[in-house]
């Protein structure tokens, strides 16, 4: 029987992938004209519309969207050039951005294959994520992952030593226990999605996001 232990130190890893239960577009109205008139026109317009598809499905509580932002319409001016370098007439720019959140993402290709036809809107990024309630149980659970990872490993090391038998004795955030914590980290994956056709409401496809964490973790081997 062994009459001193050997210290362990290992590092644990947890990841799952869950589906998104919320998706924000980030919306852009951009218009360039030669009157400044006309500009601001055509963008306050094309942002009149876009709020009245948005309030139509609007419900804080219900959805499909939940949430909105907009800033003002904000206009510029600037001279480009041609290509031999002449100066040209002065070119007006009115835009304004639009931040939507849906908490039901079967509404969102409906409302971007909409909103998508209107004069001067670009619709951009688009991002998916968890809710706060959910995101927070969902770190536990790849947590939970992480720990068993590293007792997992421990155990591994301890039977190569013909210890049969590990006792936890620290366990903490990467770079807490005085070992490189490196790039350990917990993370959010990329998000992601793809167009159907063109004669059809616009089809997303949303990765699966992707939590990870990592600890450190110190055992006594017996």
């Amino acid at each position: 029987m062994h009459t001193s232990p050997v210290v362990v130190t290992v590092a644990g890893h947890g990841e799952a992938t869950f589906a998104p239960e919320r998706c924000t577009v980030a919306v852009v109205v951009r218009i360039e004209t030669g009157e400044v008139e006309r500009s601001v026109g055509t963008a306050t317009a094309t942002v009149s519309r876009l709020t009245e598809l948005i309030n139509a499905q609007f419900d804080s509580h219900h959805g499909p969207i939940n949430w909105w932002s907009l800033d003002q319409v904000r206009h510029s001016r600037h001279r480009p050039y041609n290509k031999d370098g002449l100066q040209l007439p002065y070119v007006y720019r009115a835009e304004a951005a639009l931040e939507v959140k849906f908490s039901q993402l079967g509404a969102v290709g409906g409302f971007v294959d909409a909103v998508s036809t209107l004069e001067g809107v670009n619709v951009g990024n688009f991002d998916w994520a968890l809710t706060s309630k959910s995101r927070a149980a969902r770190i536990v659970q790849v947590r939970e992952l992480a720990i068993r990872d590293a007792q997992s490993k421990a155990e591994t090391y301890a039977r190569s030593l013909g210890r049969n038998t590990v006792h936890p004795v620290a366990i903490a955030d990467p770079g807490m226990l005085g070992v490189d914590a490196g790039s350990s980290h917990t993370a959010v994956g990329a998000r992601a999605f793809a167009a159907g056709g063109s004669n059809e409401a616009i089809a997303l496809k949303p990765e699966n996001i992707t939590l990870s964490a990592d600890v450190h973790a110190r055992f006594e081997a017996w």
